[in-house]
């Protein structure tokens, strides 16, 4: 299903350059078991999608995308180079707005199920510290889609989603950098807050 694929695109750049070794953890989740527990995630909002509507599969997602992904470090990378000048108000912000953005992006798209199924394939080295999940949607009467996790430690030793690759190419961080940039430059932090807090406002009306 390209329609649930391309989400992965829409929803968040490299990190090569900007992501520090992180230390080994002490019993934590695996990468894979973290992608995987993101996959479970989704497909019970979806299979539970039109009786929860979508206030539950925000509340249902909520939890799950905030303990997969690596929300803060994800916001940080997209602000780019701005992030060093903001305030740490500013900051702040700009983490809760995409966070609940993000969530509220995943409880608008994934709402129902109809065979749909994710298989994850391998796990790999992704250098610098990173792990790689290499995973395919599976959809009845649809070409298999790529999609590869990067994960890195968090400061207390948590594997963390921190991109995700269409089809091995498309990075999910690298087109929301772009948004985040367009924003900031039309108007600030303010604007960029604002265009999210839109789309989150939108997306819950249009369920």
């Amino acid at each position: 299903m390209r329609r649930i694929a391309f989400l992965f695109v829409c929803l968040f750049s490299t990190l090569a350059a900007t992501v520090p070794v992180r230390a080994e953890p002490s019993a934590s989740p695996t990468p894979t078991e973290v992608v995987e527990r993101l996959h479970s995630g989704l497909l019970a909002a979806m299979k539970n999608g039109p009786k929860l509507g979508f206030e539950g599969r925000r509340a249902l997602l909520e939890p799950v995308v905030s303990t997969c992904f690596d929300l803060a470090t994800m916001a940080r990378v997209a602000t780019g180079a701005a992030w060093q000048k903001l305030s740490d108000g500013d900051r702040a912000r700009i983490i809760a707005t995409f966070t609940t953005f993000t969530v509220a992006n995943y409880a608008s798209q994934f709402k129902t199920l109809d065979g749909e199924q994710f298989v994850t394939k391998a796990e790999a080295d992704g250098g610098r510290g990173r792990r790689v999940v290499n995973t395919n949607l599976i959809s009845p009467g649809d070409d298999p889609v790529e999609l590869d996790y990067q994960l890195r430690q968090d400061n207390g030793g948590q594997w963390k989603i921190v991109d995700v690759y269409l089809d091995g190419s498309v990075s999910q961080l690298a087109l929301r950098r772009n948004e985040f940039a367009a924003s900031l430059a039309a108007g600030g932090v303010d604007n960029l807050v604002a265009q999210m807090e839109k789309t989150t406002a939108n997306l819950a009306m249009s369920d």
